[in-house]
């Protein structure tokens, strides 16, 4: 695939939380509290973004790496950690005890992307904290029953990954080959089969990264050094695309009470140990944006794992 000459979204990106994240990830609209969470992943920061007092703060500091996190069926969140580590969290309580401690194999790494599925399940990726490529990760199932079932191997950095409308594909990013792959889904079970390639986004600037589905069915990926969103229908054609001030734009979800909002993270970079300046990096990176992008969003699934 080559870059083409896609029409922008009538709307322009505007940031809401200037954060400064080293690496901001894994926005996620809460409707209970009609608030944006979202992480600093190697900071280990939660942040929460109020729509209605359009203020931010940092609701949790914690130890290790932070690489996403689910809303549960109760409104808490789960927390997915480095080490393999899932802990749950809330506002009123704080952290809660580890769901899982750890995963054997996963001592030097973290997890990256996660999402819920519509039973309540999460599936999570796993990525090497310094050397993914030499080290790559997997691809897991968290059941409710808060068992782990490992799908996938030798993934360098598994990232975004989103449901079709119709609840039978699930759609997941490998950000190092370039890939958003399409596997067969069976609500059921959890199952996944059959992966395909759904856009190979090997050839154009950046990466592809943190995504979401809309309303109409079209797939949002977010593109890691690249500036921008972009639009892609259930072909794998790129249909519009949305440019910001920020290089590595990390991870884009729908929220606002009519999901009628893009809520879009960004990060400093470029790397886990180390993080760029806005000279190098764009006006707007680390910063939290919204957007209007012209079409409305769907609700993500809530995780339903016993704590």
């Amino acid at each position: 695939m080559t870059d083409t000459n896609v029409d922008a979204t009538p709307g322009e990106p505007r940031i809401v939380a200037d954060t400064y994240c080293h690496t901001g990830e894994g926005p996620l609209y809460h409707p209970d509290e009609e608030a944006v969470y979202f992480l600093d992943i190697p900071q280990a920061n939660l942040y929460r973004y109020d729509l209605d007092a359009q203020s931010h703060e940092r609701v949790l500091d914690a130890e290790g790496a932070i690489g996403g996190f689910t809303i549960q069926e109760d409104g808490d969140l789960l927390l997915f950690c480095d080490e393999g580590r899932i802990q749950p969290y809330s506002l009123e309580d704080g952290l809660g005890d580890p769901v899982v401690e750890s995963i054997a194999g996963e001592e030097d790494a973290r997890f990256n992307d996660v999402i819920a599925d519509p039973a309540g399940r999460v599936f999570a990726g796993t990525m090497h904290r310094s050397e993914p490529a030499e080290h790559p990760g997997s691809l897991y199932r968290l059941d409710t029953d808060g068992s782990l079932t490992e799908l996938e191997t030798g993934l360098p950095i598994p990232n975004g990954m989103g449901f079709t409308s119709e609840r039978n594909r699930l759609y997941f990013t490998e950000t190092v080959a370039g890939q958003i792959y399409r596997y067969d889904y069976e609500e059921s079970t959890g199952e996944i089969s059959g992966r395909e390639v759904f856009v190979d986004a090997s050839d154009v600037s950046g990466n592809p990264d943190g995504m979401t589905v809309d309303a109409e069915g079209c797939v949002w990926s977010a593109f890691w050094g690249g500036s921008r969103i972009a639009r892609y229908d259930a072909d794998g054609t790129e249909v519009e695309r949305v440019e910001f001030p920020a290089k590595k734009v990390s991870a884009v979800t729908f929220g606002g009470p009519e999901y009628d909002t893009a809520y879009v993270t960004t990060a400093l970079g470029p790397g886990e140990g180390s993080a760029g300046t806005r000279g190098e990096e764009g006006s707007g990176a680390g910063a939290l944006f919204e957007v209007d992008p012209g079409v409305d969003g769907v609700p993500e699934f809530r995780s339903d794992i016993e704590v």
